[in-house]
């Protein structure tokens, strides 16, 4: 079992009148096996892309954590996230993005670079139900 603690910090002093200071603080309890690997991707559109996780490999009505992180320093370098047949996100070079997945009949989570030599792409995943 392992434990991932998360922070998000949003703070300004001069985007508004008021100065302001959002914190938002969660322990993720992952309760079965937990993946972590760096893939290599190289589709290069939505209809080819690469199947990261699938529903099969959790079952269905499962609760997922993820954690996906553009490893690319190549500011022209991008990897679109899909979720079943939607596009949810873009990830920047250096960018990343933590959320929970609910695996669903269909809903496999897939990606695609926009470049074919291959773009290199941080993994973590993990049950919590």
């Amino acid at each position: 079992m392992a434990t991932i603690n998360t922070r998000l910090l949003v703070q300004s002093q001069n985007l508004f009148t008021n100065s302001f200071t959002l914190r938002s603080d969660k322990a993720v309890r992952l309760t079965g096996e937990v993946n972590k690997t760096i893939k290599t991707i190289t589709s290069t559109s939505s209809g080819a892309a690469t199947t990261i996780l699938a529903v099969t490999d959790y079952g269905a009505d499962k609760d997922v954590y993820v954690f996906l992180k553009n490893r690319s320093t190549d500011s022209a370098k991008y990897i679109y996230v899909i979720v079943g047949s939607q596009q949810i996100m873009r990830l920047s070079p250096g960018q990343y993005c933590s959320f929970p997945w609910r695996t669903e009949t269909g809903d496999d989570l897939k990606v695609y670079g926009n470049d074919s030599n291959g773009i290199r792409l941080e993994l973590l995943a993990g049950t919590t139900s």
